[in-house]
């Protein structure tokens, strides 16, 4: 009896797998496309004292139910990665073009990374960034949660 559960149970666990990469291909990659690997950043302005802040493009197919877009950006040679939430990503259904806003200070190599954030990953975001607002000393996330699985990223320098 105890063969036909485990049975079941692998066919549970398999069906929410297939569910899970259902989801996925009709959401489709999400992709930057302004700036380009090493291009230009557009729209300065200004952020905070010695900082400013640049426009960033995109495109993706759907964004599933409960995901938001983040932008995130990574030191040069670096893992840790500073959430972007100062400024939420706008997603527009009909067109799947997005846009969000990164801050850095000029002459800093970044890397700009993009994810569709799932819900536990929204709500962490959502408390880093709550934290930064409350103008206490914080820290990089030590890496990208490995649940943003959708993500891409370019390498660009701040003007």
């Amino acid at each position: 009896m105890s063969g036909i559960a485990e049975g079941l149970e692998a066919i549970k666990v398999a069906r929410s797998g297939f569910a899970a990469w259902l989801e996925y291909q009709r959401a489709g990659r999400i992709q930057i496309t302004s700036p380009r690997s090493q291009g230009l950043l557009e729209d300065k302005q200004p952020f905070v004292e010695g900082k400013f802040s640049y426009l960033v493009r995109g495109k993706l197919k759907r964004l599933p139910t409960r995901h938001e877009i983040w932008l995130l950006t990574q030191d040069e040679g670096s893992e840790t990665a500073w959430p972007q939430g100062f400024s939420a990503v706008q997603f527009d259904r009909q067109s799947g073009d997005w846009s969000g806003r990164i801050g850095g200070k000029p002459g800093e190599t970044v890397k700009i990374v993009a994810v569709v954030a799932p819900p536990t990953s929204v709500d962490f975001f959502r408390y880093y960034q709550n934290i930064c607002n409350q103008g206490k000393e914080f820290e990089p996330l030590s890496r990208l949660p490995v649940e943003c699985r959708n993500s891409d990223w370019v390498q660009t320098r701040f003007p």
